[in-house]
């Protein structure tokens, strides 16, 4: 695959001197000018970080149950502690199980491993021999946490997660579904800063692609490249493979699919999956936006843009709430199979309001079914004009009876929104059913279908 080089040039040219003087990117770069790094308040804020990843009790804190962890890790000897020492430290520690002492004990002997080596030296607890160990104490799942908390305690480590995204956007276009997990590790992303030629160092290069990928929005700086990208808006377009490929590449990931708007019913499943995977605090926000005020089908993009500005900014709230719009898109027309039934009107309204209720125009659908009230096939039998349907018995069983339907169900829609039937369609359903008793093939109802809500000629006592 083509690959592009100059994304730090190209963002420079384009945004560079927006970016740089913006205020929010300024305060980032002077924002660990802090060098003196305490042992005492390291450990401790390393251990408060951590132990969130471990599953303890917010009830044990360093001032109730594990003050021996506290207070002892500040006494330990680097250079001479043994495990078993550290382990019996944590017995005395309350509500901790033998899990949580294992991987507590292992994150204590990895940070000694750090003082040890790096003295604390700011500039050596960044480097790579350092980060691997950094990495070690957090999660494998976590490895961009460990950046992003070096960057908190005063030290300038490239951390910015989005600002990797529109790099690898820009640079290698959307990603195939086999591609290596180990090539979205954030050493990558630190390679890549430090090896680039045209900010004067690598925290620069990192802070000002994060400007750009959105992680300043919350302080008035919008982000071209967030997790919706305005593409249309982007100087970078032109040059990015991203935008380039249009989400035409075969095998693009999920995520790439939703923002392309190339989700098709075959992606259904794997879109599923991937909305299941959403994180508690991310579901507990689309119960709090999707409501009966903001239906799904209101929210268009600049309203997602503006959703996103008010999360994380490594949420992918907005990203799931588009997923979510077009897997009801598709839900709407998703098509029937062969042996389907529909088994009351709600199911038939369900199928074909997606596709019918916002329509200018009237459309008539016959579904056809076998001897068993089995889907055979849906036709649109005419397109009306406006309000005015045009529907002749003819055309109806004519289809009808080139498929050997046994029945047919006839769907159309109201353009008014007002599903109530009118004078017309109930002299049309009459002449339907008629026409119906004589070649054998009965209607067994008629839904209309509006913008809220249907009518059933069944359901009503009308058919």
């Amino acid at each position: 695959m083509q690959k592009q080089t100059h994304f730090f040039q190209a963002l420079q040219n384009s945004y560079g001197g927006t970016l740089a003087e913006h205020p929010w990117t300024a305060a980032q770069l002077t924002a660990s000018s802090v060098k003196l790094i305490s042992r005492k308040n390291l450990a401790e804020n390393m251990l408060t970080k951590i132990l969130q990843y471990s599953s303890v009790s917010e009830d044990l804190t360093k001032y109730a149950g594990l003050q021996p962890l506290y207070e002892g890790i500040n006494m330990l000897n680097p250079h001479y502690c043994r495990r078993d020492e550290v382990l019996r430290m944590l017995e005395n520690c309350s509500g901790l199980n033998v899990c949580q002492q294992e991987q507590l004990t292992d994150s204590v002997m990895l940070f000694l491993q750090i003082v040890k080596k790096t003295k604390l030296n700011p500039l050596q607890l960044h480097e790579p021999e350092a980060l691997d160990l950094w990495w070690q104490i957090f999660p494998e799942s976590k490895p961009w946490d460990a950046l992003k908390w070096l960057w908190e305690e005063g030290m300038d480590v490239p951390h910015s997660q989005s600002g990797f995204r529109a790099w690898r956007r820009f640079s290698q276009g959307p990603l195939t579904g086999m591609e290596d997990v180990v090539k979205l590790h954030p050493k990558n992303w630190l390679t890549i800063c430090a090896e680039q030629k045209t900010f004067t160092a690598d925290i620069e290069a990192d802070r000002t692609a994060a400007a750009f990928a959105g992680a300043g929005r919350k302080a008035g700086l919008a982000g071209i490249c967030g997790v919706l990208p305005d593409c249309e808006n982007c100087a970078l377009s032109e040059d990015c493979l991203w935008s380039a490929a249009g989400g035409k590449t075969e095998q693009i990931e999920i995520e790439e699919k939703i923002l392309k708007n190339h989700i098709s019913v075959e992606d259904i499943p794997e879109l599923l999956a991937w909305l299941l995977g959403s994180n508690l605090d991310e579901r507990k926000a689309l119960m709090n936006v999707v409501n009966q005020d903001a239906p799904l089908k209101d929210w268009s993009q600049v309203r997602l843009r503006e959703l996103e500005q008010q999360q994380p900014s490594d949420s992918k709230l907005a990203i799931r709430l588009e997923a979510l719009r077009q897997l009801c898109k598709n839900y709407g027309v998703e098509e029937l199979k062969p042996q389907d039934q529909f088994n009351s009107s709600r199911e038939i309204f369900n199928h074909f309001q997606q596709r019918l209720e916002a329509l200018k125009q009237e459309q008539f659908i016959i579904v056809l079914l076998d001897n068993k009230h089995r889907y055979l096939a849906e036709e649109n039998v005419t397109k009306g004009i406006l309000n005015k349907s045009l529907v002749h018995p003819r055309e109806v069983f004519a289809s009808a009876i080139e498929h050997r339907a046994a029945a047919l169900i006839c769907v159309h829609n109201h353009p008014s929104g007002d599903p109530a039937p009118s004078p017309e369609d109930l002299r049309i359903t009459e002449r339907l059913v008629e026409v119906g008793k004589l070649v054998g093939i009965p209607v067994l109802d008629h839904v209309i279908i509006g913008r809220e809500g249907y009518v059933s000629f069944v359901d009503k006592g009308i058919l």
